[in-house]
């Protein structure tokens, strides 16, 4: 009798076991969105799958790995919506997703460090060479790739790991600092001087700061060129400090004051240099360093200068802020230019506002003048004023 008991009471125990785990692990049902969608965070599990939370996303690169967890990403937030029945999840910030890029990049640096080869040399002695040493990292756009990877699962409701090779299409070389050299056929071909005597201490360093991640830069041919990009996210970390801006049409401070000055003297030297500017954006208010319709602002997200290289060769960007003088200048291959020059240049039409025009001389003559557009601006506004 006592053999039965036993028995009976060891079945009983394995059914707990077997049950109880069953139950623990019934199906998780998502808690309807509300109408509107939701902000909210990656790790919530009312609306997104907690088994989110054990998936890993492993970055590779020639049997190096990189793993992290997808609960480091748990407090990050997003917007849910709804998708035809389907969850919509946008990223609101990819903070940790750059960081963790960033640590890719620290040691895909190392890894693929190497001495720097020429970077034009068309064997007949025209050339480009950088002194230092080039790495690669991954493009930049890699954690914009990782929130949308995650968005296309989520809305498909495919809960899993993630995994990909950086192949050489998802890897951009870096050079480190040194200096461009270039033979005797690369030749000034635009250049631009304004003058920041006049600024404080702040917008002195932001401008000597931005300027120093100009220089050197090599434009390679059918490369297009964000300077907002170039100069970096105007954050303290990146060594930026406080200073006058325009924003929403009045003057007042924020990080970074003063990197206007150098977009806009860029847009000049690279328009003297026959260079294809893309995107260029006025400012809302005149600006005191450079003549109305010769000013190029930039604003993250909002606006930006943008230039692409179109000669067959690339060409070299310097800059210098000795003196308080901020100066832009481009050297281009005499080959493609072929006896060609520009001039940027304005014409005031209004006390707010200036017609631009692009001409291009051959051999030192006009051959053709262009119509480039009409740039308007605001009075000028202290933050404060009244209306």
């Amino acid at each position: 009798m006592k053999k039965y008991k036993y028995c009976l009471t060891a079945f009983l125990t394995l059914l707990v076991l077997f049950v109880c785990p069953l139950r623990a692990q019934a199906a998780w049902t998502p808690q309807p969105l509300p109408a509107s969608g939701v902000d909210t965070v990656f790790g919530d599990s009312r609306y997104l799958d907690p088994a989110w939370m054990s998936k890993k996303v492993t970055i590779s690169y020639r049997g190096h790995t990189w793993v992290t967890g997808m609960d480091a990403f748990r407090d990050m937030p997003v917007r849910l919506t709804n998708a035809n029945g389907a969850i919509h999840c946008t990223f609101l910030k990819k903070d940790v997703f750059e960081a963790y890029f960033s640590a890719i990049n620290a040691e895909l640096s190392t890894l693929t460090a190497q001495e720097a080869t020429p970077l034009f040399d068309n064997g007949a002695g025209t050339y480009i060479r950088q002194s230092g040493q080039l790495h690669y990292e991954a493009v930049s756009t890699m954690p914009d790739w990782l929130a949308q990877m995650l968005c296309n699962l989520i809305l498909t409701g495919s809960c899993s790991d993630i995994s990909q090779e950086l192949t050489d299409a998802l890897l951009t070389p870096v050079q480190d600092a040194g200096t461009v050299t270039t033979s005797a056929d690369f030749v000034l071909a635009g250049s631009c001087t304004t003058s920041f005597k006049t600024s404080n201490a702040n917008r002195s360093s932001n401008i000597r700061l931005g300027a120093s991640r100009l220089n050197n830069l090599v434009i390679l041919p059918g490369q297009t060129v964000s300077v907002s990009d170039v100069l970096l996210p105007r954050t303290r970390a990146n060594g930026y400090k406080e200073a006058g801006v325009y924003m929403n049409g009045v003057h007042t401070t924020g990080l970074g004051g003063g990197v206007c000055q150098i977009s806009s003297t860029v847009y000049n030297a690279v328009k003297n240099a026959g260079l294809t500017v893309v995107e260029r954006k006025a400012h809302s208010m005149p600006v005191s360093y450079l003549p109305k319709g010769l000013d190029a602002a930039i604003a993250a997200g909002v606006k930006d200068l943008r230039f692409r290289n179109d000669y067959s060769a690339p060409v070299v960007m310097y800059t210098d802020t000795s003196d308080k003088q901020l100066t832009v200048n481009v050297v281009v291959w005499n080959q493609d230019l072929a006896g060609r020059s520009f001039k940027l240049w304005a014409k005031q039409t209004g006390s707010l506002s200036a017609d631009t025009y692009f001409t291009t001389y051959q051999d030192g003559r006009e051959v053709s003048t262009v119509f480039v557009g009409t740039s308007r601006y605001l009075p000028y506004r202290e933050a404060g004023d009244e209306d």
